[in-house]
């Protein structure tokens, strides 16, 4: 501003007086005009910023800005009142010190909510599975038990190390365990005890790579009871065999082909 130019008078909207616009900080943002000042002075911020926002008044607090107020008949009829039936104003007193509030009165911790599903509904918390007795045995399937949907959960890991589950039925479930191909974790849950790769090397050393057939040198694993008629693989169906033996036995029963051979 230079020496030419008039002085510019703003009224602040909280001590209703009239003072030049430079006691005024300007407003910034996007939509604020380059003259564009706040509505409260320098004093009046600072005695402002002094009391709690508590004890503000809300007619106060909600003032627009640039003293922009809307005057209502019911308002200049109220103002035209003698001040004896006008209601008595409560200004709180900058001398004096503010009592803090008191403190609020300790609450019963709040209940956990159930998470929310992907789908955005909410999910009933799931009761978890009863503990095992402590002298259980990990192949007693008198133990397992099925979950809400009817499955078990069988959970495993790749030739990679990698972890997995799935739910499989109740009676795969207990011959897994009674094969000797898994073990019992809880009342609804087993665990496969190999991989793919290390059931393999589980079956060739402990059949000492020879066919159980021929007797001969064997490399692969043919199942005694066939997977097309209810054979799963597990260390009790499962045995070396040569390529020939394992070729030519097929789907067949280990009756019929010992007969045959």
């Amino acid at each position: 501003m230079t020496d030419n130019e008039p002085i510019r008078y703003k009224q602040c909207v909280h001590c209703m007086e009239q003072k030049p616009e430079t006691d005024f900080l300007r407003r910034t943002g996007r939509r604020s005009g380059t003259g564009s000042r706040r509505g409260s002075c320098r004093s009046c911020r600072k005695h402002r910023s002094r009391i709690p926002a508590a004890t503000i008044s809300y007619a106060e607090s909600e003032l627009p800005p640039n003293n922009q107020i809307e005057h209502s008949p019911v308002s200049e009829a109220a103002a035209a009142k003698p001040v004896s039936q006008a209601a008595p104003l409560t200004v709180p007193d900058l001398g004096t010190a503010v009592s803090a509030p008191a403190p609020a009165a300790p609450t019963a911790p709040r209940r956990p909510r159930p998470k929310s599903s992907p789908r955005g509904g909410a999910n009933i918390l799931k009761p978890r599975p009863r503990p095992l007795p402590a002298n259980h045995s990990p192949s007693d399937v008198s133990l397992l038990r099925t979950t809400r949907k009817g499955t078990v959960w069988m959970r495993g890991r790749t030739d990679k190390g990698r972890r997995w589950h799935q739910e499989i039925e109740l009676e795969l479930a207990v011959t897994l365990v009674k094969e000797r191909a898994a073990v019992i974790v809880n009342r609804t849950t087993i665990r496969r005890l190999f991989s793919n790769k290390d059931f393999r090397s589980f079956i060739l050393t402990r059949d000492n790579y020879t066919c159980h057939f021929c007797g001969q040198y064997g490399d692969t694993i043919d199942h005694m009871l066939p997977r097309a008629k209810g054979g799963h693989t597990t260390p009790d169906n499962c045995v070396c065999a040569c390529n020939d033996c394992n070729q030519s036995k097929a789907d067949k029963d280990i009756e019929e082909f010992m007969r045959d051979l």
